[in-house]
């Protein structure tokens, strides 16, 4: 059974309610069917600190707690996919520690079709 983390956009957080994300993960939909024959358990769901001025050196600390928890994979949101100019650096920085999915819901190719390639990010 894997053990997954979400990671959201702290902008959008503070007027979405996680619905996609949270559906689509209790379903096994959209970027969590690949689980649905291994299982999964979510045990992190959390934001960015918003569009501050160095995103990626407040994910440190995350990281730190994240691997302590245990998890494998982090999935980031449609909405960082969608909206976040950090998208990549913070793929590239949680794929130093996790496997990364590059969304959560919706189109794996996204509207702008920027998913990120993590093979390019493994360390």
């Amino acid at each position: 059974m894997k053990k997954v983390a979400i990671y959201v956009c702290g902008e959008v957080s503070k007027k979405c309610t996680a619905n996609g994300c949270l559906r689509t993960f209790n379903q096994k939909e959209d970027s969590f069917k690949r689980y649905e024959d291994i299982g999964c358990q979510l045990v992190g769901f959390n934001n960015c600190n918003g569009c501050d001025e160095n995103p990626v050196e407040s994910l440190k600390v995350k990281i730190e707690k994240l691997k302590k928890a245990d998890v494998d994979t982090i999935h980031l949101s449609t909405c960082i996919r969608g909206r976040c100019d950090h998208y990549e650096e913070f793929a590239k920085e949680f794929a130093k520690h996790f496997d990364v999915i590059g969304y959560t819901h919706g189109s794996s190719n996204g509207k702008k079709n920027n998913n990120v390639n993590i093979d390019k990010y493994t360390l």
